[in-house]
């Protein structure tokens, strides 16, 4: 018989108690007899009377270059969140769950465990596998679809990840016969998010978690974004040129590369730690006086009434990098119609989420007066930041947690996570039980960039939470064409991997992890 569903009062699990009923139960009198009926196949699904979630379509997919034979499941939770399972057959299962996060608004269904490692998929590892829309419709650059909703704002922020994998684990029961083994969540950017606000509000949902680059302060990095463009783009009527054009930013990044490239050994076109690189922004020449205020604002993060509401960028990709697509101006504008990805987010934020007002100008707006910043934002805090430190139930559910972020990010600083990592730590000193951080060099977000960027995380995460193998010292992996060109070691916070002095700086094994001074 199939086993009784935790939770039972959660919509999924209301779903599965309905979704019970066609299995006939075994006769009293010859029990002796009674053989528990097999599991239902992949269409069966659909013929089942689910609660607090319907499936729209469910079929068999047949095997691919990328991804085994397994079964599809599409549905709606409530009338907006839309999912998508992806269900193993029975004999490739490997008893798990994976969850992936979606990037920016998100918008439509998105998975990002399905990207990671190329051939080597998840579903090809035998994971079940689910992905949502987070309960609207749009591309990722436009919140629009939040303009006086507040309940898609809710979903957007907390609620769609928690009931899709309710849901999700409910579909899983009932096909596979059995409960889950483990139980795991994947993301980046928005994704990243979208895993440390698991952690804090629902401890209970997955085992182990991997957050990249995340997206959790929005409205700090909201207050980043603006003041980014306020300095780039002072003139709301000519976006055409930012303060820092290319020339300026050629500047800079040439001038810093000289001064640090070398500190950690190698002069590789990165720095393993750009913290360590010590600079005076008025000795480079070439510069403007607004150029040089701008890339104050860029570097030294957002203040509001005298405040560091959330930290800046390191330094570092000013040039050759993602400033242009995200900060400055370039691909990005190109592509999302703005001059960039930062003022698309900032001003997207501040019109349909903080404000819902269509005609709000960032160039007017104040950033004096702290209190007032806080009680204009206060609202949408409370529904996407993923900031409470206190990851004391998380700890006592036996759950682990893996931050990561590329060194060279220009959508979200590096510091910002550092900063999330030092603020549960201050609070725990047994953090290191339970949450571990990674620091990428030269990798920007997400992946991409001159450093290496491919980590198993989906191995690393699972060693933690199955076997108690907490990640120390991980493989990073840059490839081109499908050859490996370089692999460094990547070391648990605070740790950072120093060359050893001699042999190829290309291989790992010629680096060894190492505390920084004064650590």
């Amino acid at each position: 018989m199939i086993p009784l569903i935790r939770h039972a009062t959660s919509i999924a699990a209301l779903g599965a108690l309905a979704a019970v009923a066609p299995y006939p139960l075994a006769d009293p009198v010859h029990t002796s007899t009674f053989r528990p009926p097999a599991p239902p196949t992949c269409e069966d699904l659909a013929t089942f009377a689910w609660g607090g979630f319907t499936l729209d379509d469910v079929a068999t997919v047949e095997a691919t270059e990328s991804d085994p034979t397994h079964c599809r499941v599409r549905g709606t939770i409530d009338t907006e969140i839309g999912f998508e399972l992806l269900l193993p057959l029975p004999a490739d299962w490997n008893g798990r769950f994976i969850m992936g996060g979606g990037g920016g608004y998100v918008g439509s269904v998105q998975n990002q465990a399905l990207g990671y490692l190329g051939s080597n998929r998840v579903l090809t590892r035998g994971f079940a596998t689910v992905g949502t829309d987070t309960g609207h419709r749009g591309i990722g650059t436009d919140a629009s679809w939040a303009l006086n909703r507040p309940d898609r704002e809710v979903n957007f922020g907390h609620r769609a990840v928690h009931v899709t994998a309710e849901a999700a684990k409910t579909i899983i029961r009932i096909y596979y016969g059995r409960d889950i083994d483990y139980s795991y969540f994947m993301g980046c950017s928005r994704g990243g998010g979208q895993g440390m606000m698991s952690s804090q509000r629902y401890p209970d949902d997955f085992d182990g978690i991997v957050a990249g680059a995340p997206a959790y302060h929005w409205t700090g990095v909201g207050a980043l974004f603006l003041q980014t463009q306020q300095a780039l783009y002072p003139d709301p009527h000519d976006l055409s040129t930012p303060v820092i054009d290319a020339e300026a930013a050629m500047a800079l990044e040439t001038a810093i590369l000289e001064a640090c490239d070398g500190n950690d050994g190698v002069r590789d076109g990165f720095m393993t730690n750009p913290l360590a690189c010590d600079i005076d922004l008025a000795s480079i020449p070439g510069l403007t006086d607004d150029q040089r205020r701008a890339a104050e604002v860029i570097y030294g993060g957002a203040r509001v009434g005298g405040q560091l509401v959330y930290p800046g960028y390191p330094y570092g990709g000013e040039a050759t990098g993602e400033w242009p697509m995200w900060i400055t101006g370039g691909v990005g504008a190109r592509r999302s119609g703005t001059p960039n990805l930062h003022y698309a987010f900032g001003t997207q934020m501040h019109k349909y989420i903080i404000f819902d007002n269509p005609e709000f100008d960032y160039s007017t707006y104040d950033f004096s007066d702290y209190d007032a910043w806080e009680a204009d934002t206060r609202r949408t805090a409370k529904l996407l930041n993923a900031t409470d430190t206190d990851l004391s139930a998380f700890k006592t559910a036996g759950g682990r947690l893996i931050l990561w972020t590329g060194w060279s990010d220009a959508a979200l600083p590096a510091k910002g996570t550092i900063s999330y990592y030092e603020g549960v730590a201050s609070g725990d000193e047994e953090v290191d039980d339970y949450l571990r951080m990674f620091m990428l060099p030269g990798v920007q977000h997400c992946g991409g960039g001159p450093g290496p960027g491919d980590v198993d995380w989906i191995t690393a995460i699972r060693k933690w939470v199955e076997e108690g193998e907490a990640p120390e010292r991980l493989v990073a992996t840059k490839s081109s064409q499908g050859e490996v060109v370089m692999q460094r070691p990547v070391c648990a916070w605070p740790a950072e991997a120093v060359y050893k002095g001699s042999g190829d700086p290309m291989r790992e094994e010629n680096f060894e992890c190492e505390l920084p001074p004064g650590r």
